[in-house]
Parts: structure tokens; sequence; C-alpha cells
């Protein structure tokens, strides 16, 4: 697909982009927007000049000042061109732009204004004039009015109407998949028009054009927002200029390097021996110490020894993903063959980290959860609930056993092998064949590969 290749060839001029900027700007401070958006046309100059790119004579038409929160009575002496226009002024302005073409320069063949079939600004702009009507407080029908009036001539009516549908239901699928690809909160990694277009402009040396662009874009949503003298206290367009700001955030940042998983606590129960052998209930607490990253390909190790410090075996496990900043409880039943276990320790150690700061592993829940003694062990049941939207082919169930007092006195994990439909719920018995003393309560978290979200 164009828009990855793209994506995957801005990611690696990255570091040239952090390295320009921070030469320029070593010390420089941007709690304020408009702070922050000066410095960055200014960055944006010089680094198109670095690459030889030309600057449009109109990139920066204003002061960054009328990016700042000013009241309409400002706003109207001072930037006659955004503030106090009619309904029919706004609309001609937003014709006049949905009409442009914008080429990038030295690629001509690439057009942000369709970039690609499923990311153009046609979409874009709907999207995001339906989203300020929302944010300012229209009512459904005078935004819909307003909308066919301004933008469907333009957009024709196959966008127009799949666009009005969409909003019509905001909790459908298709509202669902224009905010993912049009609204304002994306960053380096989404699948988004302005990520796109960022990527084309980056690997073209035309980020001025890029900047000029989502500067037009962005006065037409703010003529729309002040139309008619309103005065509003927050504007949708505003936050596409924040994302921004945190894409040159991240760019401008020294990544760190994760912190290590911890293993906060473990305990466990030994059953009745036979022979040379008895089994052997443990519950471990992992923890993701990193709130932007999730663990993937986790090595758990467990070493047992006697009381005289010998190695009776060490048991290798592994876990596929731990969310960012999660506490993962890890559980494992065995049988062990040979002397009394007299000291446990667990080594956890992640395969690789993947930038994420939103968990995406806790959708499947366990309801109607009990326990209960059985012969020499304990049996676990209830309920399974897959919340997503898409199957799980395989998962693992890992639980511990606690006291009343929160302690770790066992645990174990139950493979389900054949898949977990979407929005499906499975019953389940599991079996431990360790007695557990003391166990009044259960603890769980459920384990499966998370690309299948993450590509899904």
């Amino acid at each position: 697909m164009v828009y990855n290749r793209g994506a995957g060839r801005s990611c690696g001029l990255a570091q040239n982009i952090r390295f320009l900027f921070i030469i320029q700007y070593p010390e420089a401070n941007y709690n304020s927007l408009s702070q922050f958006f000066c410095r960055f046309l200014i960055f944006v100059c010089h680094f198109s000049i670095r690459c030889g790119c030309p600057i449009p004579d109109r990139l920066l038409p204003v002061p960054p000042e009328i990016f700042t929160e000013r009241k309409p009575r400002f706003m109207e002496t001072a930037y006659q061109n955004i503030a106090g226009k009619s309904a029919g002024e706004v609309a001609r302005d937003i014709a006049d732009f949905l009409s442009l073409s914008c080429p990038v320069q030295a690629r001509q063949e690439m057009d942000l204004a369709n970039l690609l079939p499923d990311l153009t600004m046609k979409e874009q702009f709907s999207f995001a004039l339906l989203m300020e009507a929302r944010t300012q407080g229209w009512e459904q029908a005078a935004a819909e009015g307003f909308y066919l009036r301004a933008c469907a001539p333009i957009v024709g009516n196959q966008t127009a109407e799949a666009m009005l549908a969409a909003f019509r239901q905001p909790d459908g699928e298709a509202f669902r998949e224009y905010l993912g690809k049009y609204g304002c909160d994306f960053g380096l990694s989404s699948h988004s028009y302005w990520t796109a277009c960022l990527a084309v402009a980056v690997d073209a040396k035309a980020i001025s054009t890029l900047m000029g662009y989502l500067r037009s874009f962005t006065f037409c949503l703010m003529e729309f927002a002040f139309m008619d003298d309103r005065n509003p206290d927050v504007t949708y367009a505003w936050r596409y200029y924040e994302s921004f700001q945190r894409i040159l955030e991240e760019l401008t940042t020294a990544p760190s390097e994760p912190v290590p998983l911890k293993v906060c606590s473990l305990g466990g129960s030994a059953g009745k021996r036979e022979n040379d052998s008895y089994p052997l209930s443990l519950g471990v607490d992992l923890q993701n110490p990193n709130s932007d990253r999730m663990a993937w390909n986790v090595q758990v190790d467990t070493t047992l020894k006697d009381r005289d410090g010998n190695v009776i075996t060490v048991i290798g496990d592994r876990v596929n993903c731990i969310d960012p900043g999660a506490v993962f409880h890890y559980g494992i039943t065995r049988k062990i063959h040979g002397p009394a276990v007299a000291h446990i320790s667990v080594s956890a150690k992640a395969g690789a980290f993947t930038r994420l700061t939103t968990p995406v592993m806790k959708h499947i829940r366990v309801t109607r959860a009990t326990i209960k003694r059985q012969n020499e062990g304990r049996l676990f049941s209830g309920s399974m609930v897959n919340r997503y939207d898409c199957p799980i082919r395989v998962c693992a169930l890992h639980y511990q056993f606690l006291s009343d007092r929160n302690k770790i006195l066992g645990g174990g994990c139950e493979w389900l092998l054949d898949g977990f439909p979407a929005g499906g719920e499975k019953n389940f018995s599991v079996f431990c064949p360790v007695p557990v003393p003391g166990a009044a309560k259960v603890v769980y978290s459920v384990d499966f590969d998370a690309q299948e979200l993450l590509q899904g």
C-alpha cells in the first residue's frame, strides 16, 4: 500500500528532522501554543532551505498570535479574514478551498488533496466541518444544511451522503472508521489523512507545502467556528495543530530506554507427594513499568531450589504481551520430580517493546467466577467474554489464588485453543491439582497475540 511505504520512509527521515530542529532551537520552550506554532513555522523554513525546497510567499500570512485565544472584538478589528464572516462568505471560501489541488513539490504526481482512494481532503474537510459544528453545539439539521450548501457541490453527493449517514449513527462502524482516518487525534503510527500527508511531505522535502495546506484547511474551519460573530471558547480545528505539536515533540525528543520488567510478588503451594513427584502451583505478578510501551514476547524463567541451594529445575515459559503500565497475574502448575522446593526465584525479560500508551489486552473479561475445593485440588470456573469486535484465535487464561489478605497462594494457566469469536462468550472449568489452603479469591490475566488487534 502506498501509504505504508511512505510512512516507512518518513520514519527513516525522523532523525534528520530531529537533528535539524535541535540545532536551530537547543533551548526552545513550547508551553505556549502560539510560541510553538511560530517556532514550528520558522523551523519549517530552515528545514525547507536545508532540503532545497522553495518556501511559499504566503507561508506566514498573519502573525502567529491569531492562533491564541482572542475575543471576537479583537479578531474583527485585527483579522477580518477569519472572524465575523457571514454564512455565504464562509461557504464560498470553503468551496474555493475544496476546489484546489495541492501537488507536492518535486513529486508532482502526488496531490495531497487526493492522496489515496480512501484518504482525501474532501472527506477530511467534510468530517472536520461536521465535528466543528458538533463542538459548537449546532443542531444536527442546521449543521447538515450548511454542509450540503457549502461542501456537497464540491465533494459530490456520494461522499456527502455517506458522511451524513455516519454522523447520524455516531456509535456505528462507519463513524468509527471516519474518526480514525480524519479525526483530530492522530500520531506518527496512525492510518490517518494528515499522518499520510506528513509522510509524503517529509519524503518529498515539502514540509512547507504541507503546512501551507494545513493553514488553509484550519482557516476555513476557524471561519466557520467564528461565523456570524460567534465567540467559541474552543474549536475542533485547533486540535489538529495540537496533534502536529505532539508529533513534533515525539520527533524532537530523544527516545528513552525502556525499563526492564519487574517481578512484584510471588507465592505458591505444593500438593501431595506421590513416589518421587508432587504438583506445585505458583503465582507471580509481572509488572511492565513503562507507561508508553507494550512488552512483547516475554520470557519467564522460574528457578526452583532445594534447602541446600541446589537447582531442582528451571521452568521456562513465555507470555505474548503485557500492556503499558500493567501488572500481569502469571500462573503456572507443574509436576515436580525431586526434593521439596525451598526457594523460588523468577526472572522476566521482554523480547521487544513497542510504543503504545493505550492498553489493548484488557477486554476479555471473566464473569461469574467461582472457586471451590474439589477432591485434592481447587476448581476455578466461570465465563469468559470477548468484548473485541474481532475473533481471538488462541488465548491463555492465567489465574492466581489469593488469601483474604491478597497473599498469592498459587496459580495456573488454561489455554483456549479452539478460538474465541468476536463478542463471544465461553464457559470454562479449570482444575488445579493442589488444594491451596486458605484460598479466598482469584485474580486473572488473559494472554494472546495482540498483533491480531493492532493489525486488524
